[in-house]
């Protein structure tokens, strides 16, 4: 056998048995004082499962569920309880956003919307680069992929950019492919912080926050709550590239001309094109006023999908090739179903009562921020946003609730935070790999770049978020 074959079975061992001596190793230890027994088993899946999402001997869909099977076979949950999170509306909310992303991509609007803003702001590095954050912004609401929206929007217009421009990998990457690069990704985890639809995980956090906190997040309610902080971190990141990087080419005439021959061959908008922007501006307009029809997020979500079918601007064999949706709709149902399990049983309350021991007497603000400042960083030892959230969102706003922090707060600053996190690293989230690989960074550079721009972001997020919050009346 070969070394690599021989690596290649260590590495899936190691994988298979790190989940499986945690289940054990917890399980057949004695409850904690305060914690059923239940409770404790619970935990242990629980744990055993995120250990398996980080070590992925299986796929994620695969790993939830196994943990499902487990939880009903022991019978530390029925199988009612442990197929409800498939009828969660919050499920249903992001398949409906994966839909609309595909009609984006299907009719060419989202080429359209990208092209048109290189036309209009083209004309020097930083103009470029506004302009495909604007797209990037203008379609997050829609587009919950991250990977799909700057991996399969953003990220080729940018390299066809760089190409007219002839700035490549290597020395002609400092004219402005480099800048670009950096930019386009770390545009993404902004705009995913600024929607609850425009990252998967963010509906995740919202219905940890109404099972576990007894939190109601609204779409209207995370988009208020977030725009300021995000918009100010949106506005200032570019700068902080161009600083940093300091592209040759400050004016490129080039690509704004790029931008109309674009558009010109694509030639007027499409009745698809048309069908999906009213469709889009429908949706923005329904969730937006959710208060006011009392229409929830998915009732909206769902009106938009049967309209996207009514106009065949997508089709169902469209719907059952999308393999990302549905492995969403597989691993978000199973994971909300466990850690709905988790806090039914009481192991949320019990962890809650610990934490609130352990910070008596820290100033809720200084544990808000060392809290906040920590869950970023140990993002380091993450390969997904949704295993990060999932195994920390809810012991970290734990934590920062008991010590006296307002509960929305911290509940949408985490969810905030769970989209910055990710732009650390290459591997942290979906659009990281597509970036890094196109040779403009070696790792040492680029996360010496992210370090600065991430840690800006939370500066910024903590300086400015928490004044508006003040304003809004969050605390």
């Amino acid at each position: 056998m070969s070394s690599t074959g021989f690596q290649s079975i260590r590495k899936t061992v190691i994988a298979t048995a790190l989940p499986l001596v945690i289940l054990v190793a917890i399980w057949l230890s004695p409850a904690p004082n305060g914690l059923t027994l239940p409770a404790w088993h619970m935990f242990a899946i629980f744990a055993a499962m995120i250990c398996a999402i980080l070590t992925q001997p299986l796929p994620s869909g695969a790993v939830m569920i196994i943990a499902l099977c487990v939880a009903v076979f022991t019978g530390t949950l029925s199988q009612a309880k442990a197929l409800s999170g498939f009828a969660s509306g919050t499920v249903w909310l992001i398949f409906c956003a994966y839909i609309l992303s595909l009609g984006f991509i299907k009719s060419g609007l989202g080429k359209r919307i990208a092209y048109k803003m290189l036309s209009l702001f083209g004309g020097s590095s930083l103009g470029i680069a506004y302009a495909l954050g604007v797209t990037d912004l203008i379609i997050a609401p829609a587009t919950p992929s991250v990977t799909a929206r700057s991996g399969g929007i953003i990220f080729p217009v940018a390299r066809s950019i760089n190409e007219v421009l002839g700035s490549g990998p290597g020395v002609s990457g400092k004219k402005i492919g480099d800048f670009l690069t950096m930019v386009c990704f770390q545009f993404t985890p902004i705009t995913g912080a600024m929607f609850m639809t425009s990252m998967a995980a963010n509906p995740l956090i919202v219905n940890l926050a109404k099972q576990s906190l007894n939190l109601e997040i609204s779409w209207f309610g995370w988009f208020v709550a977030a725009v300021v902080p995000s918009a100010v971190c949106f506005c200032i990141m570019p700068l902080l590239v161009y600083k940093l990087l300091d592209p040759e080419l400050k004016r490129t005439p080039e690509a704004r001309e790029m931008g109309r021959k674009s558009l010109a061959a694509l030639g007027p908008m499409s009745s698809q094109e048309k069908r999906v922007a009213v469709g889009f501006l429908l949706a923005l307009i329904g969730w937006g006023t959710s208060l006011l029809t009392g229409l929830d997020a998915t009732t909206v979500g769902l009106g938009l999908v049967a309209y996207l079918f009514v106009v065949r601007s997508v089709d169902w064999k469209d719907v059952l090739n999308d393999h990302a949706a549905w492995d969403t709709v597989i691993w978000f149902g199973a994971i909300i179903s466990l850690a709905t399990g988790l806090s039914d049983l009481g192991f949320i309350k019990w962890m809650t009562a610990q934490f609130s021991t352990g910070v008596s007497g820290v100033g809720w603000i200084a544990n808000f921020i060392i809290l906040g400042v920590s869950y970023i960083y140990v993002h380091y030892a993450f390969a997904t946003a949704t295993g990060h959230v999932a195994a920390l969102y809810l012991p970290f706003t734990a934590v920062a609730i008991a010590a006296g922090a307002p509960p929305m707060m911290v509940a949408i600053c985490f969810g905030i935070f769970s989209n910055l996190m990710w732009g650390n690293t290459e591997y942290g989230g979906g659009p990281g790999p597509i970036y890094f690989a196109q040779g403009y960074f070696n790792r040492p550079r680029f996360y010496a770049i992210n370090l600065a721009v991430v840690t800006t972001n939370v500066i910024l997020t903590f300086s400015v978020g928490l004044v508006w919050w003040k304003v809004i009346g969050y605390w």
